[in-house]
C-alpha cells in the first residue's frame, strides 16, 4: 500500500524535525558525557531512571489509550474535547500521587537521600509529561507541530547548559535544563494554541476519570512491564555496581535510545492511521503494515550495523573515563533492530486490533523475566558467586536487555502472524 501524500509529509517534516534535535542532542550528549564523567553521569542517569517511575505512572498508558481514542473521534470537536479533559484530569491526579511518593522515597533510601538534589530536580520530569500532552498533538496527526516546539524549546535552553555546566558538582543544574524544554513548550502551547488549538472546556465526571483509568490499565501494565527491561535496568545496575559502571550503560544505552529514535517519527505518524484504518478498512491496514515492516526493519538493521561499525570513534569522543562502553554498545547494538520489529508486530498489529491482553502478558513477562536476569547475573549470590558471569557489571547488564528484546519480539511476532492470516483470508 502506498503512502499518501498527508502522512508522506507527517513522515517527512518529523524526521526534519528529528534532524534538528539530534543536533541538540549530539551537542549536549558528549558534552554532558565528558563534563560529568561517568560518575556524574551515571548519578544523572539513575536518577532519571528512577523518576520514570512517576513519569510512567503519571501518563498511566494514555499516549497509547487516548491516541487511539482520539484518532477515532477527532472529526467530532466536542468527543475530542471530552477525551482531552478526562485524560488531562486522570494525569494530574496521578502525577500529585507519584510526586508525594517519590518525594517519600528520595529521603526514605539511602542511595537516593545521598543524592536527594538530583531526585529532587529530576521530578520536573513527571510536571512536564502533564503539562505538554503530547498524546493529543499525535492523535490529530500533528506530531511534528509538537517536535517543532519541543526542538526550538531544545535548543534555546543549549546555551545556558553549555555555559553554566561546568563540572560534576553541576548535575542538579544539568538536570533541570533538560527537563526544562518540554515545560517550556507545553506553556508556549497553554498561551498560544499554536499547531492544535486547545479544546474548549467540559467538566469531567468522576465516574468518566474512573472509565478513563479502567480503559487505559492494560496499556499502564504493558509500560510498567516494558519499564522493568527498561528503566529498571539501570536501577537494579545502581543497586549493584558504582556509580561509573551505571555511567558506563547509560552511555551506551542513551546512543541505542537516539538510534532508536530514527525510527520514532515513522511509528508516531503509521499508529493513529493504522488504528484508523483497523476500525474501517482492515485490508488497508495490514497493507500499511507491512510496509512499515520494510522501512522500520531497513532502518533499524543499517543503524545497528552503523553503531557497531562507528564504536572506536564514539569512544574517542566520550573520553578514557569510557573505554569499557565498547563492549557495551557492540552488546547493545541489534536492540535497534529487535525494537524497530517490536513496534511493528506490537504497537502497530497487536493493539489497533485489540490484542491488549497478550501484548500487556508478554511485556509482563519480559519485564519479570529482565529482573531474574539482573538479579542472576549481578547479585553477589548470582552467577558472580559460581564466577561465571561476565567481568563488567555493565556488559552483564546489557546482556540482559539483548536477550529480553529478543523474546518480546518472537512472542510479538508468534501472535501477529495469526493476524496477520486471518486478515489476508
Amino acid at each position: 500500500m502506498p503512502l499518501d501524500s498527508r502522512l508522506k509529509s507527517t513522515i517527512y517534516a518529523l524526521y526534519l524535525i528529528q534532524g534538528l534535535n539530534y543536533l541538540v542532542s549530539f551537542v549536549t550528549f558528549p558534552f554532558l558525557a565528558r563534563t560529568l564523567g561517568a560518575e556524574g553521569f551515571g548519578v544523572m542517569n539513575y536518577a532519571f531512571a528512577a523518576i520514570q517511575y512517576g513519569v510512567l505512572a503519571t501518563d498511566f498508558g494514555f499516549n497509547l489509550s487516548a491516541v487511539r481514542d482520539l484518532a477515532r473521534v477527532r472529526d467530532d470537536r466536542q468527543a475530542a474535547a471530552r477525551v482531552f479533559w478526562t485524560v488531562t484530569w486522570a494525569k494530574t491526579l496521578l502525577m500529585l500521587v507519584s510526586s508525594l511518593v517519590l518525594l517519600v522515597l528520595t529521603f526514605a533510601l539511602g542511595s537516593w537521600c545521598e543524592h536527594s538534589g538530583v531526585f529532587l530536580a529530576s521530578q520536573l520530569y513527571i510536571l512536564s509529561s502533564v503539562l505538554f500532552p503530547i498524546w493529543y498533538f499525535q492523535g490529530f496527526e500533528k506530531m511534528q507541530l509538537a517536535s517543532g516546539m519541543m526542538v526550538v524549546a531544545r535548543a534555546a535552553t543549549l546555551g545556558f547548559l553549555l555555559v553554566f555546566v561546568d563540572g560534576p558538582e553541576d548535575v542538579v543544574l544539568a538536570v533541570l535544563l533538560q527537563a526544562a524544554p518540554q515545560v517550556i513548550a507545553g506553556l508556549f502551547w497553554c498561551v498560544s494554541g499554536w499547531g492544535v488549538a486547545p479544546p474548549p472546556w467540559l467538566r469531567v465526571s468522576w465516574r468518566e476519570l474512573r472509565d478513563a483509568l479502567r480503559a487505559s490499565w492494560p496499556f499502564f501494565l504493558s509500560a510498567i512491564s516494558t519499564s522493568l527491561y527498561t528503566t529498571s535496568t539501570a536501577v537494579l545496575l545502581g543497586f549493584f555496581a558504582l556509580p561509573a559502571q551505571v555511567g558506563v550503560f547509560a552511555a551506551a544505552n542513551k546512543l541505542v535510545y537516539i538510534a532508536q529514535g530514527l525510527i520514532g517519527p515513522l511509528v508516531q505518524a503509521t499508529y493513529p492511521r493504522i488504528a484508523q484504518l483497523a476500525a474501517h478498512d482492515q485490508p488497508a491496514a495490514l497493507a500499511l503494515i507491512r510496509r512499515a515492516w520494510k522501512l522500520q526493519g531497513g532502518a533499524g538493521l543499517l543503524m545497528t550495523l552503523g553503531l557497531v561499525l562507528g564504536t572506536p570513534a564514539i569512544i574517542w569522543l566520550l573520553g578514557d573515563s569510557y573505554l569499557a562502553a565498547g563492549p557495551v554498545l557492540a552488546m547493545l547494538a541489534p536492540v535497534i533492530l529487535l525494537g524497530a520489529l517490536a513496534y511493528v508486530y506490537g504497537q502497530q498489529t497487536l493493539l489497533v486490533f485489540g490484542y491488549e491482553r497478550y501484548f500487556s502478558r508478554v511485556l509482563v513477562i519480559a519485564g519479570l523475566l529482565n529482573v531474574a536476569l539482573m538479579l542472576l547475573a549481578l547479585a553477589p549470590w548470582g552467577l558472580p558467586a559460581l564466577g561465571l558471569a561476565l567481568p563488567d557489571a555493565a556488559l552483564r547488564a546489557a546482556a540482559c536487555v539483548l536477550a529480553v528484546e529478543g523474546f518480546i519480539v518472537g512472542a510479538f511476532w508468534w501472535r501477529a502472524r495469526r493476524i496477520h492470516a486471518d486478515i489476508a483470508s
